[in-house]
């Protein structure tokens, strides 16, 4: 059932109000009263749901143009019309200019009052699906800015670029959460330059909003001088509930342009995606420091990133050096495999999770993001001495045999035997197991569809050679890598 739109009537004549309520409430509207200025603006304050305010100019306690002024200072979203007995042009004029979208004189006809309050409702959600428009625009520049780094610095210098370009703010500090304390990692503006003594006040707003987990908001701070007050939203930055960081931005609160907690929403938006970048990044700059030993953990942390791909890796890796064994290959030959199947997917690290874990196909834009991360893990590996063996295996794994795979699009004999193997083991292992859009597909259906791709993606001789050994040895079998552990010096 569509909620009704709400409105407040404000009039001190009590008549009034009761007849405008009635003919409102008749059209579908759900109609609140105050009788003066000071009740509405107590109300307005308590309900953000009020779209439009219907207010009478000339009130006890607080007239139509201090209540108009104030709710606009205080960034109180909802639109007013004016009413009054008593107007002229020049108050029309100011009423438009403090931010009234529309103006009524009195008297007035009941049908022209609904006529006016339509077309103010109307142009007000024209306005508002403009802004969410321009709010979409908005998040997908900073998605995509953000999904072609992977750098640490490079996304905060980003982030900071667009938080400038979207908001305006007069300061930012951004920090970050590491080993149970929090940081300052990015400091901009003149106003934080000038109040640098007076910083603790700003991390305290920050400890606070990252112990709440919630985006916190001030309209009436200031530093200890007291010369100046600021518009100020605290909003932290988290990823399935583990700490990043925070983001506080600063505005000075007389200046004509809205105040930073009415953009509150899209603010935490873009501290979302930010966070989720920053912790990729994050991730990626400590594996850049691994050794090999805590490696092969940090290959399941990928997977922990998906539910549906537990174990992938791991699986790979074993189907990979089962296969080595039953067509012969050298002892390092087979080694090398092993490895590369545990570490083949682990430039997914630095792929955004909401591209990693979309249940559904991938868009073109999204697909040529998640095609970087056979180089994101040719960079990783390329730092360990001791890997530079498994690079070519891991960065080609997504080739195939007619030259239309990926990075290099490589074809037939300039792709090796083991990177031929780790395509045709990878791509069993995906279909046989539970992913986020399908259940895992029976075994004759897999070999339907791998038959259907052998000359074109696979090797024909490696098909059949594999679907052999899964006949011969079992789905357990061709996962038991229990006789082989002693050959296997670089894992266990």
């Amino acid at each position: 059932m569509e909620s009704k739109l709400k409105l407040l009537v404000v009039d001190d004549e009590e008549s009034l109000r009761v007849i405008c309520q009635d003919a409102l409430e008749d059209e579908g509207y759900e109609v609140l009263t105050a009788e003066d200025g000071q009740e509405g603006l107590e109300i307005l304050r308590k309900d953000s749901d009020i779209a439009l305010v219907v207010s009478d100019l000339k009130m006890p306690r607080l007239n139509g143009i201090e209540f108009l002024r104030q709710a606009k200072k205080e960034g109180l979203e909802a639109d007013f019309l004016i009413t009054t007995g008593f107007g002229t042009i020049e108050v029309a004029v100011e009423c438009i200019r403090l931010g009234a979208a529309d103006y009524l004189p009195k008297p007035f006809n009941i049908s022209h009052l609904l006529i006016k309050v339509k077309k103010v409702l109307q142009e007000r959600e024209r306005r508002l699906e403009q802004k969410r428009l321009s709010n979409v625009v908005r998040i997908l520049n900073l998605s995509n800015a953000l999904n072609r780094l992977q750098n640490l610095d490079s996304i905060l210098e980003e982030f900071i670029y667009h938080l400038q370009r979207n908001f305006n703010p007069d300061g930012i500090i951004v920090g970050l959460y590491s080993q149970g304390n929090l940081r300052p990692r990015i400091l901009r503006g003149a106003v934080i330059r000038r109040n640098y003594n007076s910083l603790f006040l700003l991390l305290h707003k920050m400890e606070e909003a990252l112990k709440a987990g919630k985006t916190l908001w001030d309209n009436s701070f200031s530093f200890k001088d007291k010369q100046q007050v600021f518009s100020l939203v605290v909003t932290p930055l988290i990823v399935q509930k583990e700490k990043v960081g925070v983001t506080l931005l600063l505005k000075e609160a007389g200046k004509d342009e809205q105040l930073l907690s009415t953009k509150k929403q899209l603010i935490s938006i873009f501290c979302n995606h930010a966070a989720s970048s920053l912790q990729n990044a994050w991730a990626l700059e400590k594996l850049n420091s691994l050794n090999l030993d805590i490696m092969h953990s940090y290959a399941k942390a990928v997977e922990a990133k998906d539910y549906y791909t537990k174990g992938h890796s791991d699986n790979v890796a074993r189907y990979a050096l089962n296969f080595a064994r039953f067509l012969r290959l050298e002892e390092r030959e087979c080694e090398l495999l092993y490895v590369a199947g545990v570490l083949h997917d682990i430039g997914k690290i630095g792929i955004p999770d909401n591209i990693l874990n979309k249940p559904g196909k991938l868009t073109q834009e999204e697909f040529e993001v998640m095609k970087k991360h056979p180089v994101i893990a040719r960079e990783i590996l390329g730092k360990v001495e001791s890997l530079k063996d498994v690079i070519p295996l891991v960065y080609h794994h997504h080739e195939r045999v007619d030259g239309k795979g990926y990075p290099e699009g490589l074809r037939g004999d300039q792709l090796t035997l083991p990177i031929k193997m780790l395509s045709v083991v990878d791509a069993f292992e995906v279909m046989t197991s539970d992913r986020s859009y399908r259940k895992a597909l029976p075994l004759d259906k897999v070999q339907e569809i791998m038959d259907s791709g052998v000359g074109s993606q696979w090797e024909e001789e490696l098909v059949r050679k594999w679907f052999f050994l899964v006949e011969k040895k079992g789905m357990e079998g061709v996962r038991d890598i229990s006789g082989f552990k002693g050959m296997l010096k670089l894992i266990f």
